[in-house]
Formats: structure tokens, sequence, C-alpha cells
């Protein structure tokens, strides 16, 4: 078996029950997190399962589509590619689409184990939540590993949600992500709309298209690069297995 594991977008095939769908996805491929594919229907609502601090962490990734959440206090529109963070069993809350939404809205539902690493910064220092962001929102960074015309985005913040980050690489081809290594960063690749690219991890070279969602262990060398013509959108997700060293345990 390769190093890079992949779900393929066009081997999802969704069942809708009340306008909702939720497929698994690579599913057994690392112990610590689950992922679905999910799709909503126009006029459908969702009220997903909420966890204690103690047990689960859960993320939204809105990909297409539009629709609104909302909760006891606030409301959020999403309009375009937008994480959510829901604030554990502390808020209720409920993923909507409009009757009138001219297609159906797309997501990865990620849920993540709690470490006491986790359960730690939860309670003593974090980002607040329930946090939602859409992509014109995140903040830009630079990495020098990274060839122009890239734009590197944050959406959430490392050491600020636990072991858990998010972000975004933009761009168009002919550039690259050069080779990098996470010592100790588990990484999922999930390229936007439209794109298509390059990846490669320990020697192994894979294409990754729209909607796909790659998962690679911590510890290889990986980098990618998009040709002429190719889109270098994707969101990129890291769990940091035994927490940040020199920190809280």
């Amino acid at each position: 078996m390769g190093t890079i594991k992949v779900s393929r977008r066009k081997e999802i095939v969704h069942s809708f029950e009340k306008g909702l769908s939720r497929q698994k996805i690579l599913v057994g491929e690392y112990s610590q997190a689950a992922f679905e594919a999910c799709a909503m229907k126009p006029g459908a609502l969702w009220a997903p399962p909420r966890y204690k601090v103690e047990e689960k962490n859960q993320i939204f990734l809105f990909t297409s589509g539009s629709g609104y959440i909302t909760t006891p206090r606030r409301a959020f529109n999403i309009n375009e590619v937008s994480v959510f963070v829901p604030e554990f069993d502390t808020e209720a809350f409920e993923i909507h689409v409009s009757a009138d939404s001219p297609g159906d809205l797309e997501f990865i539902h990620i849920e993540t184990l709690m470490s006491s690493y986790d359960i730690t910064c939860m309670r003593e220092a974090r980002m607040s939540l329930p946090r939602f962001r859409g992509l014109s929102e995140g903040w830009t960074y630079e990495e020098e590993f990274k060839g122009p015309g890239t734009t590197s985005i944050m959406l959430l913040e490392h050491r600020n949600l636990g072991r858990l980050s998010m972000g975004a690489t933009l761009g168009h081809g002919p550039s690259y992500v050069g080779q990098h290594i996470h010592n100790e960063l588990e990484q999922w690749y999930h390229p936007l709309p439209g794109a298509s690219f390059t990846y490669t991890a320990n020697g192994e070279e894979i294409r990754l298209e729209a909607g796909d969602l790659s998962y690679t262990p911590h510890g290889f060398h990986h980098g990618s690069k998009a040709a002429e013509g190719e889109k270098f959108d994707y969101i990129w997700f890291e769990l940091c297995e035994n927490g940040y060293p020199g920190e809280i345990k």
C-alpha cells in the first residue's frame, strides 16, 4: 500500500434522506479522525449531533453551494468556502439550505477524538467558539518553499484549537509547493472546485482533483505542483498527534 490514502470524489454516491446525505470516506485510515462527504438539498435542515468537550471536536468545511447556520445567538451565511466549529454541546446549531438555492450545499464533516492535551487546551486557552470564517476572511502568510503566485491562508490557527488547524493554498500553475516535512502533523488535502494538481509524498506521485480527500501520515516529505492551466486551490487540515512540543500535555 502507498503512503498517500485518497477518497475520490467521483466514487462518492450520495443517498439522500430528508434532503441530507452523509457518506463516510477514508474509513479506517486514521483512528483519531472520521470524515464524511455531505450534501444537502434545497430546503433541507440538519441539526448535527453535539459532543461534550471530553468526547469529540468537530469541524464543518463548506466547499460549494450556499446556506446558513443558526445558533441561539447568531446566524452565519455560507456564501463562499467556509469553516465552522461549534461550541461542543454548549449551544445547539442547525445547518439550513434555502428552498430557492440553485444547487446542493456540499461540505466535509470532520470529527476528531479529544485527547488529554485537547481537553486541557479547551479549558485553559483556545479560540472563541463558535468559529465561522469564510476563505476571504482568513489571514495570509508566507512560506519560503512555496512557488510564485501562490497564496497561503489561515482559517483555524495552530495551537488555538488543541491539536487541530486548517488553512488553504490558492493559485494557478505553473507553480509548486516544495518538498517539506511535518514530523508531528497528520495532514489531509481537499482540492476545491475547479482544482487539479499533482501531489507527491514519500516519492509517491498522484493526481488530485476537485472533491478528492487525501491523507498523509506524519514524517514524510511531501509537496505539490500545478502545470500551466491548472488551478492550484486546496484546503489543508492538520492534527498534531501528540500535541505541540514544549506545551501542555
